[in-house]
C-alpha cells in the first residue's frame, strides 16, 4: 500500500557512517542540502525504491504548486538491505543495537521476501524483528516499547498482522534508547520466534496455513496454495535496517500529541511547520541515529 512519508532514503554519509566501529543510521533536516525554499517550492526528488519487484514508490516528487502545495520530504534518512549480499530461508538473525530517541522517529530491523513469489506486499509477508517510536511520551507506543510483527494477507485490505504481532515493555524505568540490547530471530518449517535478549516477544508456530489462520472471505483468492504449510514464509529474506520518520499510515494513531492528521493531505506541510516542536526531542548528536554494534546471521541451510 502507497502511503506518504516524511523522509526520503538517500546513500550520504551524513545519513549512514561508521564511527569507532559503530555504525549509525541518522535522520537529518532535508533543508540542510537543499535549502528550505527548494523543499516548499520548485524542488524535485526521487524515491524510486530499488525493490526488486517494484519499479518505484511514487517516482518523483516535486514540491510546491506542482504538486498541490506540498512540501519535498522534510527529513532524509538511511535504509541498509542486504538484498544484495545475504538471504536466507530459516535460520536466524541478531542485531545488537541502541535505539534513537525523538518524537516521530520510527526505527526498524526487519525482513522482506527477495522476490515476491506469491505477490505484493503484503502476499509475499514481511517479518518485523523489531520496530519502535522514538518519543519520550505518546500514548500509542513510546521509546520503552517495541513490537514485533508478521505482515500477511491476501490483499493490503486484509494485512492479518494483528493476529502475529506482540509487544516487548521496558517497566525498569529506562527505554531502548539508553542502551545496547539484543534483538533476535529464529526461524524454521515449525515455527518463527522473535527475542529482546533471549526474552521471547513474538512466537508463531506454523500449524496451520496462513489462509486458514486469516480466515479470508470465501471469494478472496489463496495467493499460498502453491507454497508449504508455512507460506509466505517458506521463501528467502534480507535484512532491512533503517530509520524512518513520521508519515500517513495508521502506525502513528491521531491525537493531539501529533501535529498532523493523516486525513490532511498537507499533513507533510503541517509536520514541518511544528519542527520546533519535535526536533527539540530528537537526541543530541548520534542519539537521535539508531546505533548498531553487530549484525549476524545464520543460515539453516549452510553449514557454519
Amino acid at each position: 500500500m502507497a502511503y506518504i512519508v516524511f523522509h526520503r532514503y538517500t546513500n550520504n554519509r551524513s545519513n549512514s557512517f561508521v564511527e569507532d566501529g559503530i555504525l549509525y543510521i541518522k535522520p537529518t533536516l532535508t533543508s540542510d542540502t537543499i535549502g528550505e525554499q527548494y523543499m516548499r517550492d520548485g524542488g524535485r526528488i526521487n524515491l524510486w525504491s530499488g525493490e526488486p519487484s517494484v519499479s518505484c514508490t511514487g517516482c518523483e516528487r516535486v514540491s510546491g504548486s506542482a504538486s498541490g502545495g506540498n512540501y519535498l520530504n522534510p527529513v532524509q534518512s538511511a535504509r541498509l538491505r542486504t538484498i544484495d549480499s545475504a538471504s536466507i530461508k530459516y535460520g536466524k538473525v541478531e542485531v545488537r543495537a541502541r535505539l534513537p530517541v525523538g518524537d516521530w522517529l520510527w526505527p526498524a530491523i526487519w525482513m522482506m521476501p527477495k522476490y515476491s513469489d506469491y505477490g505484493i506486499w503484503p502476499a509475499s509477508g514481511e517479518i518485523d524483528i523489531m520496530e519502535s517510536r522514538g518519543n519520550p511520551e505518546y500514548p500509542y507506543g513510546n521509546a520503552t516499547n517495541v513490537g514485533s510483527t508478521l505482515h500477511w494477507g491476501t490483499h493490503w485490505s486484509m494485512d492479518r498482522y494483528n493476529l502475529t504481532h506482540a509487544e516487548a515493555i521496558l517497566d525498569d524505568g529506562t527505554t531502548f534508547a539508553d542502551d545496547f540490547h539484543t534483538y533476535g530471530l529464529e526461524w524454521s518449517e515449525d515455527g518463527l520466534r522473535t527475542y529482546i535478549d533471549d526474552e521471547t516477544v513474538l512466537l508463531v508456530d506454523f500449524d496451520k496455513s496462513f489462509y486458514e489462520r486469516g480466515a479470508f472471505p470465501e471469494w478472496s483468492m489463496n495467493p499460498w496454495a502453491s507454497g508449504d504449510i508455512n507460506a509466505p514464509f517458506d521463501q528467502e529474506f534480507y535484512l532491512v535496517l533503517n530509520v524512518a520518520v513520521g508519515g500517513v499510515n495508521d502506525y502513528w494513531t491521531d491525537g493531539p500529541e501529533k501535529p498532523w492528521r493523516n486525513d490532511d493531505p498537507h499533513a507533510i506541510n503541517a509536520f514541518w511547520d511544528k519542527r520546533e516542536e519535535w526536533l527539540a526531542t530528537w537526541g543530541e548528536g548520534n542519539k537521535r541515529a539508531m546505533a548498531i554494534d553487530w549484525v549476524k546471521i545464520w543460515s539453516a541451510e549452510t553449514e557454519c
